[in-house]
């Protein structure tokens, strides 16, 4: 049996057998550790570093108080080898943000990092490693929990997060057994997993791109962002098209599939008009505008004030009504009136469209009162076919089974469905189509985009929402009262608290460099997936022209030589390309080097005045970035130009 009763000489000891048993282990591991954080390691003969923070424990008289955790050395802005006494030995790869210097900066290093776990080909590699025990843990200051993977995304500061083993501690001990499988763990699958995550995070930091799923496509991934994030920001150099971007993704969780916005036909419009919403936020947008507010009115000849539903409390009531797991026989006769007004004319076809799946029939006509309902399914010519007169508790008792279990029915559990609500044999088909529509009715999606979203006080505009957009708390467990609550009604859906639907999307976008960035506090970035939108990632879906397209990546190979990529210009600055083309002109050469250079002096160059104002060899890099783009459109005569940033 191995003693852990003093944690510090126990973590001494892993130190020394590792080394001994395992040929030198912990500079092996520092090698590494150096290949791949790219800094110099100086601890190498320790797998683990035994310093006491004495900031810490320096005034802590109980020594049971003493930090029970050590870690593989560094600033804690990284992944470690991770090792903790509390009532098990836990030990294994840690995501640690305990570090009481910890701000928005360590969030950022950390990301990439957790970014990989949720990479679609390394949750291959985290399910095999299931199979073998390891399994993810929480840690706060009182307690290490298993929890869930996904946890790991919403990480928060004072906490570590543990991809790892526990062991069990029976008498201050535990068995050889199990401590030389811990030392095997930290030699083979943890050091293993340890370089993958390494190296596929370096990947991202220097590739800037993070494939979520084998689909590079970047609508997909931020589609997929969203979905699990519920909340969203697009960030980015300005100009590559991430308020387009942001009405495409919307378009696209509306309808389910790619949707041109620019080519709907016009109940494709109504559809993306009603659950769809656009705001700007600016330094005058407030928290009246956002949630609610106290407006003046005109009610005849009289003027009076009345608590006023702001923007997005407005989307927020709009959504609840289609937001129900539970709904009530109230709910299934507005559905069945709902159907009733969208089937076409003629009564032979439906213009809902059940998506083709096993099962389903369309609805052709629906005959409904206050006793029942009775639907009518099937093609032209078989209108007679459905199910039979149900009663309204009976549709209830099918739907909840129905949104429960069977969302997806096939021929391999239809059966099971059929026997456990009651359904005849012959019905199920019709039923089907009737309960995939009623389940689309009260489910769809509404995505609220903030364009300039850094541009407003956060802080003002959102009050207590803060709380209520937190991924964990959507929904009526995230209530909370706003600040004119005690003026709503009753019968108000927020009557006893405002909160968000779980169908309700947010999307925002943000440029870079906006000196408004920094307005973005630390409460707010971490309710929010980032996506980073590069010029080059819209680029060929913005510019047709191949020559345009060369003198932007060859100009923003220059900015961020000489600023950083941040700075970049996206595509949408080259738009305005065109409308100066003079295609009546003799000298189409001269006129498109004409157009190049009125693209530079009304578009770009105050853009990148403005770029390298205050700095310090601000009118270099100005001159540098302009000669550049000279060169790049056919202008040989540089050294004569006058133009310059001052």
């Amino acid at each position: 049996m191995v003693n852990v009763s003093n944690f510090k000489e126990f973590v001494e000891k892993i130190n020394r057998d590792i080394n001994e048993k395992y040929d030198n282990f912990s500079f092996k591991f520092a090698d590494i550790r150096e290949t791949l954080r790219r800094q110099r390691v100086n601890k190498k003969e320790c797998l683990f570093s035994i310093k006491e923070d004495k900031k810490d424990l320096s005034k802590k008289k109980d020594l049971s108080k003493k930090r029970m955790y050590y870690i593989n050395g560094g600033s804690q802005n990284e992944i470690q080898y991770h090792i903790q006494k509390r009532d098990c030995i836990y030990y294994g790869i840690g995501f640690s943000l305990k570090n009481s210097n910890t701000n928005f900066n360590t969030l950022t290093y950390m990301k990439p990092f957790i970014d990989v776990l949720f990479n679609a080909d390394f949750k291959k590699i985290i399910d095999e490693y299931s199979k073998k025990g390891y399994r993810p843990f929480v840690d706060d200051e009182n307690s290490c929990i298993e929890c869930n993977i996904n946890d790991f995304r919403e990480y928060k500061i004072g906490k570590y997060y543990l991809f790892g083993k526990s062991i069990k501690i029976n008498n201050d001990e535990i068995s050889d057994e199990d401590y030389e499988n811990m030392l095997n763990n930290f030699t083979n699958d943890l050091f293993n997993l340890y370089k993958k995550i390494f190296t596929m995070r370096n990947e991202f930091m220097d590739n800037k791109k993070m494939p979520i799923d084998n689909n590079n496509d970047l609508l997909h991934k931020c589609q997929e962002l969203l979905e699990s994030n519920y909340n969203l920001i697009l960030t980015g150099a300005p100009g590559t098209g991430k308020t387009y971007l942001a009405k495409q993704i919307a378009a696209k969780m509306i309808f389910g599939e790619n949707k041109n916005i620019d080519e709907m036909n016009d109940d494709e419009k109504a559809k993306f008009e009603y659950q769809y919403k656009f705001v700007q936020f600016h330094p005058s947008y407030d928290y009246t505008d956002f949630v609610e507010g106290i407006r003046p009115v005109k009610k005849e000849n009289n003027y009076g004030f009345e608590r006023i539903d702001g923007t997005f409390k407005k989307f927020c009531r709009k959504a609840s009504k289609h937001d129900k797991t539970v709904i009530n026989e109230k709910d299934v006769k507005a559905f069945c009136s709902y159907i009733e007004e969208n089937i076409s004319e003629n009564k032979s076809f439906p213009i809902i469209n059940i998506a083709e799946k096993e099962n389903n029939s369309p609805i052709t006509q629906i005959i409904y009162d206050d006793e029942g309902v009775r639907v009518v399914a099937g093609t032209k010519g078989s209108q007679e076919n459905g199910f039979s007169t149900k009663t309204y508790k009976e549709i209830l008792k099918i739907y909840e089974n129905y949104i429960n279990d069977y969302i997806i029915l096939n021929h391999k559990n239809m059966e099971n469905f059929i026997s456990k609500v009651g359904i005849k044999e012959g019905e199920h088909t019709y039923i089907h189509g009737f309960l995939q529509a009623m389940y689309e009715y009260f489910n769809k999606k509404f995505v609220f985009v903030i364009d300039e979203i850094n541009r407003g006080d956060i802080n003002k505009i959102l009050g207590e929402l803060f709380y209520a957009i937190d991924l964990g708390y959507r929904g009526e467990k995230g209530k909370v009262d706003t600040q004119y609550q005690n003026l709503i009604e009753g019968s108000d859906v927020f009557s006893k608290g405002f909160y968000i639907p779980e169908n309700v999307y947010i999307i925002g976008t943000m440029n870079d460099i906006d000196r408004s960035v920094e307005s973005m506090d630390f409460a707010i970035r971490r309710r929010f997936a980032w996506q980073e939108i590069m010029a080059e990632d819209t680029i060929n879906n913005m510019l047709i022209d191949e020559d345009a397209k060369n003198v932007l990546i060859n100009l923003n190979s220059e900015i961020s030589k000489e600023l950083g990529d941040m700075y970049q210009i996206g595509a949408s600055y080259f738009l305005n390309l065109y409308k100066y083309i003079n295609n009546d002109e003799e000298n189409q050469d001269d006129s498109i080097k004409n157009a190049y250079q009125k693209l530079w002096d009304n578009h770009l160059k105050g853009l990148i005045y403005e770029y390298v104002r205050g700095k310090k060899s601000g009118n270099d890099i100005f001159n540098k970035i302009q000669n550049k783009y000279y060169e790049l459109i056919g202008i040989i005569d540089i050294e004569n130009n006058e133009d310059s940033a001052e």
